[in-house]
């Protein structure tokens, strides 16, 4: 049981925003991923000329501060079901009064986020669309980083330029298959397909900030489930 609340806390953090889209009207369409990353760019976040969302350093900037304080809203929320979970395993009458209160501290969430946009100048739409990139871009460096593909690239051509010729070229294949790995790390292709060339630098040029926000949100999530 212990578990399931903690799947149930990263499902709750991930979602409570919906329930903020069929009460708060259209500002809160629905946050599904802002817990993780958050981006967006122009003025006024409009889309480009092919419907693709447009990315500023003003929006960004923005992003950034709405994920730290979204932060700390998770950990107390997160410590808050993480109490709960020895009465939800006992079974005991206080079972159902912890339940309640759990759902105080989603509703307590709901607000907390409505008020972080608002403080942070952007609109649901707005945070669900910067999350989109930042997700995508942040998450793929984050694992090219947790893979260690650079430093295995090094090892392998190290050790191919120690063979001989002959099994150098019997090497060769293996060594480009990771040489292209690491460069669609670097380079992030299909973030860049997706996103184009300027949303995906606008998020890498806070790339450092983003990280941090993305390993902090998960670290929180892994929390509760330990």
């Amino acid at each position: 049981m212990r578990k399931s609340w903690g799947c149930l806390a990263v499902v709750l953090a991930l979602s409570a925003c919906r329930k903020d889209a069929t009460e708060g009207g259209p500002e809160a369409a629905g946050d599904a991923r802002e817990s993780v990353a958050r981006l967006e760019g122009g003025e006024g976040g409009e889309d480009g000329p092919s419907g693709q969302y447009t990315l500023t350093q003003a929006k960004l900037e923005a992003y950034v501060g709405y994920q730290r304080k979204m932060l700390e809203v998770y950990g107390s929320l997160m410590r808050g079901l993480q109490d709960m979970g020895p009465l939800m395993d006992a079974g005991t009458p206080q079972a159902l009064e912890k339940a309640k209160s759990g759902l105080k501290l989603i509703e307590r969430k709901a607000q907390a986020e409505a008020d972080a946009r608002q403080a942070a100048g952007l609109s649901t739409e707005e945070v669900n669309r910067i999350a989109e990139v930042v997700t995508a871009v942040i998450s793929q460096r984050q694992m090219g980083r947790t893979l260690q593909y650079e430093d295995e690239l090094k090892k392998l051509e190290a050790l191919q330029a120690r063979m001989p010729e002959e099994q150098q070229r019997e090497l060769a294949p293996q060594v480009e298959s990771m040489r292209q790995q690491v460069e669609s790390f670097q380079k992030l292709p299909e973030a860049r397909r997706e996103f184009g060339d300027a949303n995906v630098d606008a998020v890498l040029a806070r790339e450092a900030d983003l990280t941090k926000n993305y390993q902090d949100m998960l670290k929180a999530f892994a929390g509760v489930r330990r």
